[in-house]
C-alpha cells in the first residue's frame, strides 16, 4: 500500500509539472531535468518491483533513499528552471450507471442471476484447470531445460491471464446495486482483489524464473507453485459470494413482485401458481447440485483407484456463507495435461516435449469427448505457438475455445476476417459452436462434464465474440446480418444465457439507429489538463495573408485537418489494398489523406514558385521548413513528411540561385528534418522515434501503407504446402500494422480550431496548379544554365565582374 502511495504522488507531481512523459516540452528542452527524470523513473521501477517481490527490508529501504535522493535533484532542477506548476485532480470518471438510482435497471450491465452464478462458476473451474496444468508442469520439471519450461509456462500463464481478465471483466459488467448492503458483496470486493494480487504474484514469480542468476531453480519452482496454488481459493470465494448474492437477489424479486402482486389483489390461484413455479425450481436446482456431487464423489473413486493422492472436494453449498477471516480449503479440480500431440499443435513438430517436461503424465489424460473438434491437419501451429494457419472451421473453433482463450489471436481475427471469409460465413460457423450437439454415446455423468465444460464455454465465447463484432469490428455493409443475428439471439442466447440484459439486442439496435457504440463498462482515467493554448490570430483574419498567419498556428491547424482525416480511417480499408482499386467507393479516409498529403505538397511548391523575386522565394522556403519543423514537435509526421516532398520535388528541389540564398540555419533545420523522416535502411530513424513518442500523435500514413503493400504483395493467401489453409500468419502481420494505426486514433490534440485559417488553408489547398505547370513555372524563374554560364553570374554577382 506505501508503493501505491508513493506512485501516486510521484504521478501527481509529474502530472502538475506538466513532466509526464519524455517527450513533454521541460524535459524535451533542458538535458539535466531529462537525466532527473530518467534517475528517478528508474528509482520508482526498481522500488515497485521489490515491494511486490517481498524482498527484504534492507534492501526496500535502501531503494526507498535512492528515489527520494532522485526527486529532490528533480525538484531542485524544476525550481531552477522555474518550471510552473499547474493545479490538478485526476479522478475517475463517474459513469451514467454508476450515477443513476439501484431502482434503475440496467441494460448495458450483466443481470445479477443465478445463470450468471453457474457461468461464472464454470468459468472459475476452467481458470483453476489452467493453474493446475502450471502447477503439473512444474512439479513434473526435470531440471534439464530451464529455458523451454519457461516458455512453456509463460505460454500457459498468458491464457491463464486472458481467462481471468475475461472472468474479472464479467464480475464489472455486472449489477449488483440491489444487493450493495449485503455482507457478501464484502467477499466478493476481497476476492477480486485477491485474485488480482495471486495472478500478479504468480507473474513476478514466473519473471523470476528467468533470471541468469538463479541461485536455488528449485526454490522458484516452489515459488511458482504455490503461487499457483493461491488462485484457487480467491475463484472460489468469488464465485461462493455471487452464488449467494444472486439468490438474494431472487429472494428480493420475488418478495417485491409478491408485494405488488398483493396490492394489485392478485388471485389465490395465480398466487399458487407462483409458488409452484419455486419449487419447480428449487428442486430442479437441487437436482442439479446432487449431480455435481455425484460426479465429483465419481472423480475422487477413479483417483484413488490410481494410487493418487486426493483433496477432499467442496462445492459452494448454498446454505453456508464463508466468513471472509476463514481460509476455504484450495478446492482441487480435475486437471488436464495436454498429451504430447496436443503440445505438438500448438508450438509445432519440433517442440522439445521430452526435454522440457516429463511425458509421463501426474492426472488422468483429458476425454475424448473434450478434445477439439477440427483435425490434426485442419490448424498449423508455428514454433511460438502462434496460428500459422488453418481451415474456416478450425480458426472459428479457435475463436472459441472451451480451454484455452487467446485476445491476440480473437482482435487479429476480428480485425482481418474479411480478408478471407464473409460476415454471413462467421455467422454461420458461430451458430453452429453456439448449437454445439453433444456426442453420441456418452453416459449421463459424461454428458454433464461435456456441458460444463466445454458447451458452456464455448458458448460464453461466442457470446463475447458477438459483442465485440458489434462494439468495434462492425461495418455498415454487415446491416444486412442484423435482424438475422437478432433472431438468433432471441431463440437461442436469450433461454440459454439469461444474465446477458439484453446486451446484445441493445448493441444491435443502436447499429440500426447508426448511433456511435462506445465499449462501455470501463472506467476512464481523466486528468484535469490545463486549457488548450489560446490561437494566435492574424491582426484581420478574412484578409490574411500567408505570411501574416503565425507559423506555429499554421502547424497547428494544420494538425487538426490532418488529424481529423486520420482518426476516421477503419480497418477494413487496409486489407487488400483497398486504397489503391479502382473504386473510388472503398477506403474513402485513407484515399482522403492521401489526397491532403498530395496538395499540401502541391500548395507548398505553388506558393515557393509565385515568387518572381529571390528573396521573396527564400522568404516562403524559410516560412515552410518552420511550420514543417512545428509539426514536427507536435508530433505530426504526416504533414511535416507532405512539406518536406515539396522541398524535394523536381520543381523545387532545382532552384539552386533560391537555396543558396535561404541561410545556413534554415538549411541545418532541415537537414535535421530530413534526417529524421529519411528513407535510409527502410526508415530506421523514424520508426525508432515514433515508438517513443507519447500520444497525441500523427504518424506518416505512407510507411504503414508501404508495410501493408509488402506483406500483401509478398505473401499468399493459403499457405504453400497446403492450399485449403488459409494463411493466418499473414493476416496477423497485417493486424499488427492496423493495431499500430489504432493506437494514435484514440488521443485528441488539446488545440482550438480557427475557421478563418482553416478556410483559407483549404482554398488554397483546392487552387493550386498541377506538377507539369509548376515544373514549366520552375525553368521560368530559374532557367538552366551552363557551367560556364554559372561562373559567369556568380562573378557578376560577388562583384568581380
Amino acid at each position: 500500500m506505501n508503493a501505491i502511495y508513493i506512485v501516486n504522488v510521484i504521478r501527481h507531481m509529474l502530472v502538475s509539472s506538466n513532466t509526464i512523459d519524455k517527450e513533454s516540452s521541460p524535459i524535451h528542452q533542458h538535458t539535466n531535468l531529462r537525466i532527473h527524470h530518467r534517475a528517478m523513473m528508474a528509482s520508482l521501477s526498481k522500488l515497485v518491483l521489490s515491494a511486490q517481490s517481498a524482498h527484504d527490508d534492507a534492501r526496500i529501504l535502501s531503494e526507498c533513499n535512492e528515489l527520494l535522493s532522485t526527486v529532490k535533484h528533480f525538484v531542485s532542477t524544476c525550481q531552477e528552471l522555474l518550471i510552473p506548476l499547474v493545479p490538478v485532480d485526476p479522478q475517475f470518471v463517474q459513469t451514467k450507471e454508476e450515477a443513476e438510482p439501484p431502482s434503475v435497471v440496467h441494460s448495458n450491465r450483466y443481470s445479477l442471476q443465478l445463470n450468471l452464478a453457474e457461468n461464472l462458476e464454470t468459468m472459475g473451474i476452467s481458470i483453476q484447470d489452467s493453474a493446475g496444468t502450471i502447477m503439473t508442469y512444474v512439479n513434473n520439471c526435470s531440471g534439464d531445460d530451464k529455458n523451454s519450461l519457461v516458455v512453456l509456462l509463460f505460454t500457459h500463464f498468458r491464457n491463464l491471464s486472458n481467462q481471468t481478465g475475461l472472468f474479472l471483466a464479467y464480475l464489472d459488467e455486472t449489477d449488483f446495486s440491489s444487493v450493495l448492503e449485503q455482507s457478501e458483496m464484502r467477499d466478493l470486493k476481497q476476492g477480486k482483489q485477491a485474485l488480482a494480487d495471486a495472478l500478479g504474484v504468480l507473474f513476478i514469480k514466473l519473471q523470476a524464473m528467468t533470471s541468469e542468476h538463479i541461485e536455488d531453480f528449485n526454490a522458484c519452482l516452489k515459488a511458482t507453485r504455490e503461487a499457483a496454488a493461491a488462485l484457487f481459493v480467491p475463484i472460489e470465494l468469488i464465485c461462493a459470494s455471487v452464488l449467494h448474492l444472486a439468490k438474494k437477489n431472487r429472494s428480493n424479486s420475488n418478495a417485491s413482485s409478491l408485494q405488488m402482486n398483493n396490492k394489485k389483489m392478485v388471485s389465490i390461484e395465480e398466487k399458487k401458481e407462483s409458488t409452484i413455479a419455486e419449487e419447480i425450481e428449487e428442486e430442479e436446482e437441487k437436482k442439479a447440485e446432487e449431480k455435481k456431487e455425484r460426479m465429483v464423489k465419481e472423480q475422487t473413486e477413479e483417483k484413488k483407484d490410481r494410487g493418487e493422492s486426493v483433496i477432499p472436494l467442496e462445492r459452494h453449498q448454498s446454505e453456508i456463507v464463508q466468513s471472509s477471516s476463514e481460509r476455504p480449503s484450495i478446492v482441487q479440480r480435475s486437471q488436464t495435461t495436454p498429451s504430447s500431440d496436443k503440445i505438438k499443435k500448438f508450438f509445432g513438430d519440433d517442440a522439445p516435449v521430452a526435454e522440457t517436461v516429463n511425458t509421463k503424465p501426474a492426472v488422468s489424460e483429458r476425454p475424448d469427448f473434450l478434445q477439439y473438434d477440427y483435425g490434426p491437419n485442419d490448424i498449423v501451429f508455428n514454433m511460438e505457438g502462434h496460428v500459422k494457419g488453418g481451415t474456416l472451421p478450425a480458426l472459428v473453433e479457435r475463436l472459441t475455445m472451451h480451454d484455452y482463450f487467446d485476445m491476440n489471436f480473437i482482435n487479429t481475427f476480428l480485425l482481418t476476417y474479411r480478408s478471407f471469409c464473409a460476415s454471413s460465413d462467421l455467422l454461420d460457423l458461430l451458430e453452429a459452436r453456439y448449437n454445439l450437439k453433444c456426442p453420441e454415446g456418452l453416459t449421463e455423468e459424461e454428458a454433464t462434464i461435456w456441458e460444463e465444460k466445454k458447451l458452456k464455454l464455448v458458448r460464453l465465447r461466442v457470446f463475447n465474440v458477438l459483442k465485440n463484432w458489434l462494439e468495434l469490428y462492425y461495418n455498415e455493409d454487415d446491416s444486412v446480418l442484423l435482424d438475422r443475428l437478432m433472431e438468433f439471439i432471441e431463440t437461442h442466447i436469450r433461454t440459454t444465457l439469461k444474465f446477458s440484459n439484453g446486451q446484445l439486442e441493445s448493441l444491435i439496435q443502436k447499429r440500426k439507429e447508426g448511433v456511435a457504440v462506445e465499449n462501455v463498462g470501463l472506467k476512464k482515467m481523466v486528468l484535469t489538463l490545463p486549457d488548450p493554448p489560446e490561437p494566435i490570430l492574424p491582426k484581420n483574419r478574412k484578409r490574411a495573408k500567408l505570411l501574416d498567419i503565425d507559423i506555429l498556428e499554421m502547424a497547428r491547424q494544420l494538425t487538426i485537418m490532418d488529424f481529423k482525416l486520420y482518426s476516421s480511417i477503419r480497418p477494413i480499408e487496409c486489407l487488400d489494398k483497398a486504397w489503391s482499386r479502382d473504386d473510388d467507393s472503398v477506403a474513402v479516409n485513407i484515399r482522403a489523406s492521401i489526397e491532403y498529403c498530395n496538395q499540401v505538397t502541391s500548395w507548398v511548391s505553388d506558393v515557393i514558385l509565385s515568387q518572381q523575386d529571390i528573396k521573396k522565394r527564400s522568404v516562403m522556403i524559410k516560412y515552410w521548413v518552420q511550420v514543417a519543423e512545428k509539426c514536427r514537435m507536435l508530433n505530426n509526421f504526416n504533414t511535416c513528411m507532405a512539406i518536406l516532398s515539396a522541398f524535394d520535388n523536381s520543381s523545387v528541389g532545382r532552384l539552386k540561385r533560391t537555396w543558396e540564398a535561404v541561410g545556413a540555419r534554415t538549411n541545418q533545420i532541415l537537414q535535421q528534418i530530413r534526417k529524421l523522416m529519411g528513407a535510409n535502411r527502410n526508415f530506421t530513424e523514424y520508426r525508432a522515434l515514433i515508438h517513443s513518442v507519447n500520444p497525441p500523435c500523427i504518424p506518416f500514413l505512407g510507411i504503414y501503407l508501404q508495410d501493408l503493400t509488402f506483406i500483401e504483395d509478398g505473401n499468399s493467401n493459403e499457405l504453400k504446402k497446403n492450399k485449403e489453409l488459409i494463411n493466418f500468419a499473414k493476416r496477423a502481420k497485417t493486424a499488427e500494422v492496423i493495431r499500430e494505426i489504432q493506437q494514435y486514433q484514440s488521443s485528441l490534440y488539446q488545440l482550438k480550431p480557427v475557421e478563418e485559417i482553416q478556410e483559407f488553408i483549404k482554398s488554397n489547398l483546392l487552387s493550386t496548379r498541377d506538377e507539369e505547370q509548376l515544373y514549366n513555372e520552375s525553368l521560368k524563374i530559374e532557367p538552366r544554365e551552363r557551367e560556364d554560364e554559372k561562373i559567369t553570374r556568380l562573378l557578376q554577382e560577388s562583384g568581380f565582374l
